[in-house]
C-alpha cells in the first residue's frame, strides 16, 4: 500500500512539474508579444509624430492640390 502510495505522488508531483514548465513557457510566450506590441506601438508614434510635423503636412496639402486660405477666408465663431 505505501510503493502504491508512493508511486501515485511521484506521479502526481512529475505530472505538477510539467504544468509547472508549460505555464512558465506560456508567461514567456505572452512576455516576448506584450513587448513586440510595445516596441510597435512606439515605432507606430514616432512614425505619426513625423506624418504631423509641418512639413510633411505641407508636402500632403501640395500633393492634394491644397493651399494656405486666403485673407477673408477663415470665420471665427464668438464663444
Amino acid at each position: 500500500m505505501g510503493v502504491l502510495s508512493f508511486l501515485i505522488m511521484l506521479l502526481v508531483h512529475v505530472w505538477i512539474n510539467i504544468e509547472r514548465v508549460d505555464t512558465s513557457y506560456f508567461i514567456s510566450r505572452v512576455q516576448g508579444e506584450i513587448d513586440q506590441r510595445r516596441d510597435h506601438r512606439a515605432k507606430l508614434e514616432v512614425e505619426r509624430e513625423r506624418l504631423l510635423t509641418p512639413h510633411e503636412l505641407r508636402q500632403k496639402a501640395l500633393q492634394y492640390g491644397m493651399h494656405e486660405p486666403f485673407v477673408g477666408q477663415i470665420r471665427r465663431m464668438e464663444r
